[in-house]
């Protein structure tokens, strides 16, 4: 196994923490996602109801609670404010980061743990979801520790992965890595891994740990939940797009380009090299 330096660690630590922390609480939150995410907050503490997500003194159905919960724990600690709501974000965006390193690291040789790392650490994308009180880095934290616990072959850390993600954005925190995964086992032949998934008992290790929030809301807000966060807000949204007129086939193509900047000639090469 490739040794971790911690000399590399140390100084991708540092450059991340200061490209992600500095000047997270400075300017007020942004219309329209995070004022949501920190009110819904709020009002957990201030009804002390931690099951279910309420904005402007209404239910609201759009996520599960992950990253509610966690501005609120964040909010107890440092107060109510712009730093607290994106606190978080931050955090789960630094620990991707680590976590990358450590595993690429394990995976191939610590050169290449490093610039993957420091890579997606300086990216605009990362650095600008990273310092905004939204839900994507904590998602992006649960799905990519789950496609490498998957790489690793620590299946049962997987499966809590998925059920995390799942309370943190929905169904997608399965199916994503799920639809991944087999296209991987697909493409590679390596059908023997599914045996050694133990996809029967990991799914049952899943629905431990993702299943309870959902049962809870269904016993207390009936067929208005299941109708208005599985059917309108995951299965709708998902099929329909919200905004039809600005649907276009090539939207994401200059997100990816833009979102990588400054290092999107590395996309470009690793493409060309990929196929001479």
């Amino acid at each position: 196994m490739n040794r971790i330096e911690k000399g590399s660690l140390l100084v991708l630590a540092i450059i991340v923490a200061f490209n992600i922390f500095f000047g997270l609480g400075s300017i007020p939150l942004l219309d329209p996602d995070e004022p949501v995410y920190a009110e819904t907050a709020r009002e957990m503490i201030q009804f002390n109801d931690y099951l279910s997500p309420r904005i402007y003194n209404e239910y609201w159905f759009d996520k599960p609670p992950m990253y509610y919960w966690l501005v609120a724990g964040a909010m107890h600690v440092f107060g109510d404010g712009e730093f607290a709501a994106r606190f978080p974000a931050a955090l789960m965006a630094f620990l991707t980061v680590i976590m990358l390193y450590c595993s690429i690291t394990r995976l191939f040789n610590e050169r290449a743990g490093f610039w993957s790392a420091l890579v997606l650490a300086t990216s605009v994308q990362f650095f600008y979801l990273g310092k905004a009180a939204v839900t994507d880095t904590t998602l992006l934290f649960f799905l990519t520790g789950s496609l490498l616990c998957y790489l690793h072959k620590q299946y049962w850390l997987m499966y809590v992965c998925m059920a995390l993600a799942t309370v943190t954005k929905g169904p997608i925190g399965i199916v994503f890595p799920g639809a991944i995964i087999f296209l991987h086992i697909l493409c590679t032949g390596q059908w023997q891994r599914l045996f050694k998934m133990h996809c029967l008992r990991g799914l049952l290790l899943y629905f431990f740990f993702a299943a309870p929030w959902y049962y809870l809301m269904y016993q207390v807000h009936g067929m208005e939940f299941i109708n208005t966060f599985l059917g309108f807000h995951n299965i709708t949204r998902f099929t329909t797009p919200e905004h039809p007129t600005r649907v276009l086939w090539w939207y994401y193509f200059p997100v990816i380009i833009l979102g990588l900047f400054p290092w999107t000639g590395l996309l470009l090469q690793s493409i060309k090299a990929s196929i001479t």
